[in-house]
């Protein structure tokens, strides 16, 4: 790692500017968005976290919370960090540099984002406004008629700073301990990456809707803070659950966009655009569930929980709430055509499946499975922008329009069925290798 007073330099890129219980105009935005967007957003376990906060600072101490999330919608981190606004526990958020694009970029920071470098990149000033100015004339520079003018009346051109994925990793580093041991911020991450064909990983938003994978890197990182650090940590799962995500139907355009040279840029803007101008014709509101799981405290000294990656996804998964529209997905299996009846026996089966896997089914408990059916057609068939389900009432079948966009809803909670790795089972082996082979861990 480069020396930290030189890594400090770089800060003013990343930092977030959001003000201890500043939410002003910004809070209005996200309020007015979220209004819009969803028919309402319960949240569950934020009180029990709350009450902690407000005995520590009674007590004139602070635990970190290191909020550890699935990233199914751009709304994920806007609709938790409003809910924690509320109680005066916002967070920092960490976000791709890809992400704050022109105004927005003062608008994120100020709701407590900080720039993570995914590529490299080159950076010509920390305000947005001077840094597409001077990218700008910095274009007229390599034009050779433009740059002998620019030279001939004495302008300096002006040099860039460049970010290499080293320099990145440093900047990322010091500043995650920055946030941590300095200022004393609650974080809120999204660990889930994919390994592409080429073998490059991508974090973000699960396309496929799937719970991805988590990072065993940023838990190492936390890990290795909290050993040499005076503050406590604790890591608090956190699931927002969603009735129908709102920008669904666009992640194939925005796979399609970053494949063409001169689409790729304005990939994001479009991303934006779609995502806040989406109420204007959506017919139908969905639900929105938050939930915040049992905090798992970092100890100071190692333990085995080895694979806290994979320990805390399982938890992050389990919080998800189960809707109508997931259990229709579900119901669908591979099929692009289900007679009624047959998927009247399908839904019963999965809601059983689901009362099996002691799923939370607090939004179905009770319905009738024709109920069921109906509610999520209602999501599935509405105008022609959202329209990815159709019922033949004659033939009494129903028809998938966008298989694509359908089954990201049943990949929202297949997870739910996978056989995870049993914690204790895999302490028991690990003490045993380590007696058998007469070594000890620290």
């Amino acid at each position: 790692m480069a020396a930290e007073k030189n890594i400090q330099e770089y800060f003013k890129y990343v930092t977030h500017r959001m003000k201890d219980n500043d939410y002003r105009l910004e809070k209005k935005v996200c309020n007015f968005v979220s209004k819009r967007l969803f028919a309402g957003i319960d949240t569950y376990g934020l009180d029990k976290i709350a009450s902690q906060r407000r005995q520590e600072e009674r007590a004139g101490k602070k635990t970190i919370n290191i909020y550890v999330g699935r990233h199914l919608s751009e709304f994920d981190w806007q609709e938790i960090q409003r809910v924690l606004a509320h109680q005066n526990m916002m967070t920092s958020v960490q976000a791709g540099d890809n992400l704050f694009i022109g105004p927005l970029d003062p608008l994120l920071r100020h709701l407590g984002g900080f720039k993570v470098f995914r590529e490299e990149a080159t950076i010509f000033s920390e305000n947005w406004i001077a840094d597409t100015i001077y990218r700008w004339i910095d274009r007229l520079w390599k034009s050779k008629a433009c740059g002998k003018a620019l030279s001939a009346l004495h302008f300096p051109r002006r040099k860039p700073v460049k970010i290499d994925k080293t320099l990145a990793k440093d900047i990322y580093l010091a500043y995650m301990n920055q946030l941590i041991n300095v200022e004393g911020r609650d974080i809120l991450v999204f660990p889930e990456y994919i390994k592409n064909s080429d073998k490059k990983v991508k974090y973000g938003r699960s396309y496929s809707g799937e719970l991805l994978e988590f990072t065993p890197l940023l838990f190492k990182l936390l890990r290795d803070i909290n050993k040499n650090s005076e503050r406590q940590i604790q890591l608090v799962p956190v699931n927002v659950s969603y009735e129908r995500v709102v920008e669904d139907q666009s992640f194939r355009t925005l796979e399609k966009m970053k494949t063409k040279r001169f689409r790729k840029n304005l990939t994001y803007v479009w991303d934006y655009f779609f995502n806040y101008t989406h109420w204007l014709v959506q017919k139908k509101k969905g639900r929105a569930v938050i939930k915040f799981g049992e905090p798992v405290q970092l100890r100071k000294k190692f333990d085995f929980k080895i694979r806290l990656h994979d320990d805390l996804r399982k938890r992050v998964g389990v919080l998800q709430t189960i809707f109508p529209s997931q259990i229709l997905a579900y119901s669908f299996h591979n099929d692009t055509e289900v007679a009624e009846s047959d998927l009247i026996e399908r839904v019963a089966k999965t809601l059983h499946e689901l009362q099996e896997a002691n799923a939370d089914l607090r939004y179905v408990e009770g319905l009738p499975v024709i109920e069921i059916i109906t509610t999520a057609y209602e999501q599935f068939n509405q105008n022609r922008t959202r329209r990815i389900l159709v019922k033949d009432a004659k033939e009494k079948v129903y028809i998938i329009k966008n298989q694509a966009v359908l089954s990201q809803y049943k990949n929202h909670i297949v997870h739910l069925f996978q056989k995870w790795y049993d914690k204790e089972q895999l302490i028991k082996t690990i003490k045993y290798l380590t007696h058998k082979d007469e070594k000890t861990y620290y």
